[in-house]
């Protein structure tokens, strides 16, 4: 205490929150472990489960496509669509040939294709991927633990550094529990309140990461069609509602900045509703054309 006087920290600093970044060693992590570790941390392993059919799959891919081309072709919340173009040597040329179209549950892993022989192998080649996890799949398990429950600003443009406002410190002491139950490190740089250059740059983080998230709303609404299901302008709403309250939870990081965020928003909502109206109309447009 003595020595914290004659510097003039005998009281605890105010953070903002903190400078975070992470690392896990090992090239594979058994899925059994992965859950173990998740779970001791009091997080939800749902989250891993989540993101293991799809990123396994990927992986499998590798071994797949040795005499093939596989390419994604669409993708929605719950399934991939992936074909499969068979590469025939042809004299001096290569033939393509479309084999099937292979379409993989996200969540469950469930696999269905009009080929029986490559549905097989397909299966075999998931199951085996969704044994061992790799440090990418961990890094991504992070990145949703904190897009679920609380949030991650990128510091730099290539990621793997971060600003967690101090509101989430409960969150990322878990998440340090959980990357320590792997062998890996969570480092922790806590930022103090009232320095004039450290609050601009915090303030120009969060802001900038809220500004990206309303351009994906607003792009997101563009490329609904007048066929968009309910269900997909109600997580559009939903998206909306959350970002709507996390600019006012985090009113203290924006000053100023704040009423332009609002307005952007406000646009986004208004071009979903205008799109809930298009959507609405088909209907009677179509009936009348017949």
């Amino acid at each position: 205490m003595a020595i914290l006087q004659r510097i003039g920290l005998e009281e605890p600093l105010e953070t903002l929150g903190e400078i975070i970044s992470w690392q896990v060693r090992g090239v594979s992590i058994r899925h059994l472990d992965l859950i173990n570790a998740l779970d001791k941390a009091g997080l939800n392993s749902h989250v891993a489960r989540e993101l293991a059919p799809r990123n396994a799959f990927l992986r499998a891919c590798s071994r797949l496509a040795r005499d093939r081309l596989i390419r994604k072709v669409s993708e929605d919340p719950y399934v991939v669509m992936f074909q499969f173009t068979k590469e025939i040597p042809s004299g001096e040329k290569l033939d393509y040939r479309m084999e099937t179209l292979l379409r993989l549950d996200k969540h469950t892993g469930g696999i269905t294709c009009d080929h029986p022989e490559l549905e097989t192998i397909a299966r075999e080649e998931l199951d085996r991927c969704l044994e061992a996890r790799s440090a990418r799949d961990v890094s991504q398990i992070v990145q949703r633990i904190f897009e679920k429950h609380g949030d991650l600003f990128r510091i730099r443009e290539s990621g793997g550094v971060y600003f967690v406002p101090k509101a989430h410190r409960g969150l990322t002491d878990r998440v340090e529990k959980f990357l320590s139950g792997l062998g890996g490190t969570l480092l922790r740089f806590p930022v103090p309140k009232g320095s004039p250059s450290g609050d601009a740059a915090i303030q120009q983080t969060v802001t900038h990461g809220l500004e990206l998230m309303v351009t994906e709303h607003i792009r997101a609404i563009e490329h609904l069609g007048l066929d968009a299901r309910p269900e997909t302008l109600e997580r559009a709403a939903a998206k909306i509602q959350t970002t709507r309250l996390k600019i006012a939870g985090y009113s203290e990081f924006l000053n100023q900045k704040r009423e332009d965020l609002e307005r952007s928003l406000e646009n986004a909502s208004e071009l979903l509703r205008e799109r809930l109206d298009q959507a609405i109309q088909v209907p009677e447009e179509n009936a009348v054309l017949v």
